[in-house]
């Protein structure tokens, strides 16, 4: 019966419709995620005749003897499905659904650079699949990206991504190439937005492409899924830390169109509270983090030439007191608020000329208080982005585009001015201190690009060429800067390529150095000069068991960098403190190593990074920075079991951070407080960090959802790290702050 366009094989048995015969209908999806199956077998015994699914997963198989029968469909991937069924002769014949079980629902994947269209081969991409599962993340893609190579440990608490031995205000952080103000909620604990509405996370470090700008040390961009339209589904979890939920599928209306919409609420506080009531008095920890964000993204396809989409986050965080302190004083308050609205718009003009726009608005709204000290910011923020991306002929493709960022913002704020030289502060009550309320202050930043990729001889030429140019105009410090920046790529054979990127590189200051009132309105911009070379070897040729072995070096030359200053200056006809100067600069150094081990059921990867990072002030002797590493190793392994088990683990050691030791200190009778005497720099150094973290995943599938259980350990040899140092209020004595002990995490996922 060759009707109703269900697919009919044409080698089945054709038999006819009889009294005693009748149609056999179903639709075959996937156990658990109810993904339509399209193009299986589905063969009726002993009868022997098939039927195969359409693009809507549904079959139908003329002629089948009523009776009892035999369904059975037999799939690379999933499990063999055999089951009885029966009709009775006269009844109404009813379609059935079959559901195929994968093989395993935890397969692991660990390819940390699988786009394969990606454009700037400096980019370290991790997928959903990726992220949501790698040991020791949380199964948040910010945390995965802290287990590449190059990414130094931040101390716990500094919710920030160093790269390659930058300052933490040297990575820029975006949401669909859009800056957000950060993209940690407090202390690190999860990313701004719902891991399961992200499609993947773009590491950009040293030799990046002219396309992405305003950070001297690299970007970490994350990129909002597109929904799928096939059917409903969600999920809701909870956990130790946090709950939430995701909805998504087809939007009604003309078109194809989708959404996405999630949520999460944590209650890591009340968690903790709970705990340290019952906890012995040497516990130290006053502050807890409380988070909540909400995600939405709608798309739509309008014909062949043009899609729209639209992202949105809206994200919460507040630091509370968990018991009275009183050495935070009165008033204690620390909240963040932000929006953003991102509309993108895509045309393609033909199939060589591609262009996109989109801009991002929102708030931002910062409230900090301890005492009398206070800070309050109200920002409003829009920033726009264009390109067009043109193939002029196989060997040759240019992008031509801009971003552009401005800020109004509303400031007031009282706030000590101290010195915190080798990162070491004098006491706040000794620094003098600055109040200010500033209304309406514009900032505006623009950058243009041109971007170019050159395949001599063809596009199946064996070298890549990428010249480019960015130009930045920063209205903050008055500056026109031309930042050119080339590429190269030679790939050997299909296994192995290598690469040099280089380039300049320039960002502003921050908004606090380079205020009228607070900093130094005559600041220049921080530059940064790049060179990075590394290589691939794909030792699989071809096959889907093997390693992958990627590796390279990378040197970073700092110049004009802000540093605090205590000089004297004439400004007006006055004699002002300086505040900020661009007295610094520095370099960054070193290797990295990254081997990847697909050999299911195991599979893993095993990151290393050897590394130097100093600084020099005023053109004096270079001395290790603050976040210098010598030794940066991650590995990172899974197992996958028999019946939806899966164990992993991850293994992390770090050189432990510089520190600057007190020699002293000097009583000052005006203040009433001790003053610490430095000894030389970051001479000394914390302990070495290691950590051990394990997971266990569990997954039980039914026909229509999925229930999953899953067990995080983190710190499991509950190991002390150093995190830092606490001096007495004369500085007489020290004891190590220790990072968190053995913790653990239970949650429960349903999917549907």
């Amino acid at each position: 019966m060759p009707a109703l366009g269900w697919a009919q094989d044409s080698a089945a048995p054709v038999v006819a419709s009889s009294p005693g015969a009748f149609e056999f209908k179903g639709r075959v999806r996937e156990k658990g995620t109810k993904k339509i199956l399209e193009g299986v077998n589905v063969f009726v015994l002993p009868s022997k005749l098939k039927g195969t699914t359409d693009r809507d997963g549904r079959f139908v198989i003329s002629g089948v003897p009523t009776g009892r029968f035999s369904v059975v469909v037999n799939l690379a991937g999933y499990q063999k499905l055999e089951t009885e069924d029966e009709q009775a002769a006269g009844e109404v014949a009813e379609e059935r659904d079959l559901y195929l079980e994968k093989t395993s629902y935890l397969v692991y994947e660990t390819t940390v650079f699988g786009r394969k269209d990606k454009r700037d081969e400096s980019t370290k991409s991790l997928t959903q699949e990726q992220f949501l599962t790698v040991p020791g993340a949380q199964g948040d893609p910010i945390k995965a990206v802290q287990n590449l190579p190059g990414v130094n440990r931040p101390p716990q608490g500094l919710a920030s991504v160093i790269i390659q031995g930058s300052a933490p205000q040297d990575t820029a952080y975006q949401i669909d190439g859009h800056e957000v103000p950060i993209i940690f909620h407090f202390g690190g604990l999860s990313s701004v937005m719902l891991p399961e509405a992200l499609d993947r996370v773009d590491y950009l470090s040293a030799g990046f492409g002219p396309e992405n700008g305003r950070a001297n040390g690299g970007l970490v961009n994350v990129f909002t899924s597109n929904p799928r339209t096939d059917r409903y589904r969600g999920f809701g979890f909870f956990d130790v830390y946090n709950a939430g939920f995701k909805l998504e599928g087809p939007l009604p209306g003309p078109g194809e169109g989708g959404f996405i919409i999630g949520g999460r609420q944590s209650y890591v506080g009340e968690v903790l509270k709970s705990i340290l009531n019952k906890a012995s008095d040497d516990v130290s920890l006053t502050v807890a983090p409380t988070f909540s964000d909400l995600s939405g993204i709608f798309r739509w396809k309008l014909g062949e030439k043009d899609e729209f989409k639209i992202s949105s986050i809206v994200s919460s965080d507040s630091l509370d007191l968990l018991f009275e302190d009183p050495t935070l004083g009165a008033g204690f308050s620390n909240k963040t608020l932000f929006y953003r609205l991102i509309p993108q718009w895509t045309h393609r003009f033909s199939s060589d000329l591609v262009g996109r726009f989109s801009l991002g608005f929102g708030r931002d709204f910062i409230n900090f208080g301890i005492g009398s000290n206070n800070f309050d910011l109200d920002n409003t923020q829009l920033t726009t982005r264009g390109e067009l991306d043109w193939k002029v002929s196989p060997s040759w493709k240019t992008q031509l585009g801009y971003d552009h960022l401005y800020t109004r913002s509303n400031v007031s704020f009282r706030l000590p001015n101290t010195l915190s030289a080798g990162g070491v502060t004098n006491p706040f009550s000794a620094g003098e201190s600055r109040e200010a309320s500033v209304n309406d202050v514009g900032l505006r930043q623009i950058g243009l690009y041109w971007r170019n990729e050159w395949r001599p001889g063809g596009e199946d030429s064996a070298w890549s060429l990428l010249p480019g140019v960015r130009t930045e105009w920063l209205t903050d410090t008055r500056e026109f800067i031309v930042l050119p920046r080339f590429a190269t790529k030679y790939q050997i054979d299909d296994s192995l390529f290598v690469r040099l990127g280089s380039g300049l590189y320039a960002q502003a200051p921050e908004p606090q150095q380079s205020a009228e009132t607070y900093g130094n309105p005559d600041l220049n911009a921080p530059r940064a000069a790049h060179l990075a070379i590394s290589a691939e070897k794909d030792f699989r040729e071809g096959g889907s068991r093997g390693l992958v072995l990627t590796g390279g070096f990378f040197h970073r030359w700092f110049y004009e960098l802000v540093e605090q200053s205590t000089d004297q200056i004439v400004r007006d006809g006055a004699t002002v403190p300086e505040y900020y100067a661009n007295t610094g600069a520095g370099r960054a150094y070193g290797a990295e190593l990254l081997t990847r081990m697909e050999l299911q059921p195991f599979t893993g990867w095993v990151s290393y990074t050897l590394s130097r990072s100093v600084r020099s002030s005023n053109g004096g002797a270079e001395q290790l920075f603050q976040f210098d590493q010598t030794h940066l190793l991650t590995a990172v392994a899974a197992w996958d079991l028999p019946a939806n088990w899966r164990i992993s683990s991850r293994v992390r050691y770090t050189t432990g951070n510089p520190y600057t030791p007190i020699t002293g200190s000097v009583f000052d009778a005006d203040n009433n407080v001790f003053f610490p005497v430095r000894g030389d720099f970051y001479s000394a150094r914390l302990d070495p960090f290691f950590q051990l973290d394990v997971r266990v995943d569990k997954k039980w599938v039914f026909d229509t959802w999925i229930l999953w259980l899953y067990l995080d350990i983190q710190n499991a040899t509950n190991q002390k790290n150093v995190e830092q140092l606490q001096y007495a209020y004369d500085y007489s004595e020290k004891a190590a702050v220790n990072g968190l002990p053995v913790v653990p995490s239970f949650g429960l996922k349903a999917e549907f």
